[in-house]
């Protein structure tokens, strides 16, 4: 976390009923909320159980975290952390390959079939005997 305090805390493991309302009446009571985002399902806009929440001063954001860490809050313990930055290699769920890359992967795989099949050929000859006429 290179020694500087955030002013962001990630909170998860909430209730997926728990809304705008109810995150602003959790972290009031530490201080400014400047922003909030309720991560959702993108398919069904259901909420996750997760958000992030930005306060005005990074002593409130440590004292949000104190106070909230593995709370009982609605039947469930929630969990509160400094927000981390994505790292740029994160930002796309499926990591990108170039075509030579892809075609590599793609004969490699071919060689090793063909190499357990030649030597599963050596070892029985008579599994992979063709009929002749």
């Amino acid at each position: 976390m290179n020694n500087e305090l955030k002013n962001t805390v990630y909170i998860s493991n909430l209730s997926y009923e728990r809304d705008r309302s109810g995150l602003i009446s959790l972290f009031k009571r530490y201080g400014q909320i400047k922003n909030i985002k309720i991560i959702v399902e993108p398919t069904s806009n259901q909420s996750r159980g997760m958000a992030f929440v930005e306060m005005s001063h990074a002593n409130e954001a440590k004292n949000a975290i104190e106070g909230l860490n593995q709370q009982v809050i609605d039947g469930r313990t929630v969990k509160a952390r400094y927000a981390t930055p994505l790292k740029s290699s994160s930002m796309s769920r499926t990591p990108q390959k170039n075509e030579k890359t892809k075609d590599l992967e793609y004969v490699s795989k071919q060689l090793a079939k063909k190499a357990r099949n030649d030597k599963k050929r050596k070892s029985n000859p008579f599994i992979f005997k063709t009929a002749t006429k």
